[in-house]
């Protein structure tokens, strides 16, 4: 995919972070458009190529996907993907598409609508549409390893960290610890290639080393032009004016631009007037073909079909990203399309595959819906920093709660009835105050750590009580499956929670693995989640932790001070 050797150019300009703080840094604290996230857009034709790779199981495409999908609902990230539409080019890399949509499509969107994602459907080609949206600020960035979203004119792409890709093997991404987590992406900004003085490349430029190079709409490009001579002409700024020409002129007055346009390469690459190529290649400029290049490629690259055309108002241009992940109907999919489909094993995996990022993504919506209340009490000339208070029925005062109240997580995170009066109407005062006094679902804080794969945020050791996302889940269970197929692997059912990794380094080494029976679908478990975060939602856990933690500290101290005082008595 996209255009050999860019990648390499534009290596210069990528800075190394940890998705975890991205998405928790420039999006849930920087909180763009309100939504406590970070907007990212996926070519979804990219996810189906790296799919193919899937050998386990029932559907193994789709379980890569499912996978997928728990990775991204880990972090604040707020994914929109975009789906190839009817418009894309009808030859792309040597092979001729065909108008049907891809086999996976279907399956893809009812795992992403499941997850509370948002999916569009581009009317030509997805990453050209990305990155318009990138452009006008729908999106905050393009999570793709295909260079070509460049081309198209993305400001930011997070390039995707896998090292199976061919381009990361040879530059493994280590965090601060000098450990492969994983966890880290490089971060590429239009703003930082064209001002790193090694590139200095505009959008002009980019889509210049792609015709000279070769791409997905003509792979041969121009024979005999290695990367850095289509780099030195870049700089000598022929894309440029090919852009320019591209969106300002006919297809007929193109044609003629070009005549001229294609003898100033041959006199640059035959004299290195303005010295930025490597040296004077006058074989390659007699090389250059009358016809190069088709206008037909240099118009996909120049002026793709995007819902531009369509105007601000298209709906690929409005998202609200005020979906929440249905985990019923994430339950459902499992059932549907894994051979581990049956509710123990379902509710077993979930255990430490969803349990973790449903809590981060509750945190995230208490968070909004407290944004909300701040805004309205503003609004209205209140306390914006006050938290609501109303009278109780036996007359004492009634604190609205701060944090995830299970009236909350039921009416955002499932549409599915549980067998229950309360699911079919509103609760009243009393019967709220009831559901205040029983179990919570983050329970306490037991410590804090700032570990290297998450570039040292602050985060906290929670500990959860998972009983109200296990009835929800069950809820979409229909038991279409009733027998465990006997070939099931336990390998990604281990249930280790890792309650003895306080600082996250991972398993213990050196102890024998003792297989455990699984724990109680209901039972506590403990999860690393961001600080900033827990400290919006919960304050009191957040205050009774430090004050504990400061207790600690004191006696720590004073039994400092008593042994320094008790050896100098003793001198």
């Amino acid at each position: 995919m996209g255009v050999p050797g860019l990648w390499d150019i534009l290596r210069p300009a990528g800075k190394p972070r940890s998705l975890t703080h991205l998405s928790v840094k420039d999006g849930f604290e920087a909180n763009p458009d309100g939504k406590r996230g970070l907007r990212v857009g996926v070519d979804a034709s990219i996810w189906f190529f790296h799919a193919t790779y899937g050998r386990e199981g029932e559907n193994p495409e789709l379980r890569t996907m499912f996978f997928r999908c728990t990775r991204l609902m880990s972090m604040p990230f707020l994914p929109l993907f975009v789906f190839d539409g009817p418009k894309r080019p009808d030859i792309k890399r040597g092979k001729r598409i065909t108008g049907k949509n891809h086999w996976m499509v279907q399956g893809m969107q009812e795992i992403i609508t499941a997850f509370g994602f948002e999916w569009r459907m581009a009317p030509g080609e997805a990453e050209a549409e990305l990155a318009y949206l990138n452009r006008i600020g729908v999106i905050d960035a393009v999570l793709s390893d295909d260079v070509d979203t460049f081309l198209f004119g993305a400001k930011t792409v997070i390039r995707n960290p896998s090292a199976t890709l061919s381009g990361n093997r040879g530059h493994s991404l280590k965090n601060a610890a000098g450990k492969d987590d994983g966890n880290h992406a490089m971060i590429y900004r239009s703003s930082d290639i064209l001002n790193h003085e090694d590139i200095q490349l505009t959008q002009g430029g980019l889509i210049l080393i792609g015709i000279l190079r070769g791409g997905d709409y003509c792979q041969e490009g121009l024979d005999g032009c290695g990367v850095t001579t289509a780099h030195g002409l870049a700089k000598c700024g022929f894309g440029d004016s090919l852009l320019k020409a591209a969106r300002t002129m006919s297809r007929e007055d193109l044609e003629d631009f070009l005549v001229g346009w294609r003898q100033e390469i041959r006199d640059e690459l035959r004299t290195n007037s303005r010295g930025h190529l490597p040296r004077k290649s006058p074989k390659l400029a007699k090389s250059v073909p009358e016809d190069f290049p088709r206008v037909d490629v240099v118009l996909a690259y120049t002026t793709p079909v995007t819902s531009e055309a369509k105007g601000p108002g298209h709906k690929n241009t409005v998202v609200d990203w005020d979906k929440e992940p249905d985990l019923g109907k994430i339950a459902a999919v499992c059932e549907m399309y894994f051979e581990w489909g049956i509710k123990e094993v379902i509710i077993k995996r979930f255990r430490n595959v969803l349990w973790p990022s449903a809590v981060l993504r509750i945190l995230r919506r208490a968070a909004i819906l407290r944004d909300r209340k701040a805004a309205l009490l503003a609004s209205r000339g209140g306390n914006a920093g006050a938290m609501p208070v109303t009278p109780r029925k036996n007359g004492k005062e009634r604190r609205a709660p701060p944090g995830t109240p299970s009236s909350m997580i039921a009416k955002h995170f499932s549409t599915m009835r549980l067998d229950s009066p309360h699911a079919r109407r509103e609760m009243t005062l009393d019967e709220e105050d009831e559901e205040e006094e029983g179990e919570r679902l983050i329970v306490k804080i037991h410590s804090s750590r700032r570990h290297p794969s998450t570039d040292n945020i602050l985060e906290y050791r929670l500990e959860i009580a998972p009983a109200q996302l296990v009835r929800l889940c069950e809820a979409g269970i229909r038991g279409l499956r009733t027998a465990l197929p006997p070939d099931l692997s336990d390998e990604d059912d281990d249930d280790d929670d890792s309650e003895d990794d306080e600082d996250g380094g991972g398993k213990k080494k050196g102890k024998k693995k003792v297989k455990k029976p699984p724990p109680p679908p209901d039972s506590h478990l403990r999860i690393w989640l961001p600080a900033c975060m827990v400290e919006m939602v919960e304050p009191e856990l957040v205050e009774a932790f430090e004050k504990k933690e400061r207790e600690k500290a004191e006696k720590k101290a004073a039994k400092g001070k008593g042994r320094k005082g008790a050896a100098a008595a003793g001198a």
